[in-house]
């Protein structure tokens, strides 16, 4: 009877951790996933690589991905820059870069409790827009910092790089 017991409970144990892991996006299983979320429309939200050799921002469709940038995931590194900032109940990371004169931040925001996780697109004419995460987020852009060149210009950083 004990071991049955068990068994039911290292069974649901087993099945409630594979349901609350969140997916890889558009990440392959040999990449680390930096960062992934799917929007209200489906589309999911991927930053994805191996620093200090690879790194690649994905947006799509998993079976026709909209945006993939850089084409070659080795510049990746050298492409993207990082901002970080932390105080009492708030901590904002971003991971920004720049492709045909539109500027991206993958950002992810917690502050008073609240979470809130996706891409900022800001045109060359200044228009900016978000695509905000619905459902799970899988976020690791703290782990970019020092790998990432810092971005100094960014509000998030205070002007300078540590």
């Amino acid at each position: 009877m004990r071991a049955g017991a068990t068994a039911i409970v290292l069974a649901l144990l087993t099945s409630a951790s594979h349901a609350a892991a969140p997916a890889a996006g558009l990440c392959a299983a040999t990449e680390t996933t930096f960062f992934a979320c799917t929007t209200k429309r489906a589309k999911s939200i991927s930053l994805c690589g191996a620093p200090p050799r690879t790194l690649q921002y994905r947006f799509g469709a998993a079976q026709r991905p909209e945006l993939i940038y850089p084409r070659d995931a080795s510049a990746g590194p050298a492409s993207f820059l990082y901002a970080h900032h932390f105080r009492y109940q708030a901590d904002r990371a971003e991971v920004t870069f720049s492709n045909q004169s539109v500027d991206y931040a993958v950002f992810d925001y917690t502050e008073d409790g609240k979470r809130r996780a996706g891409v900022r697109v800001t045109s060359a004419d200044g228009k900016e827009t978000e695509r905000v995460c619905s459902g799970p987020v899988t976020s690791r852009l703290r782990e970019l910092e020092g790998v990432l060149r810092c971005d100094a210009d960014n509000a998030l950083n205070g002007g300078e790089c540590r």
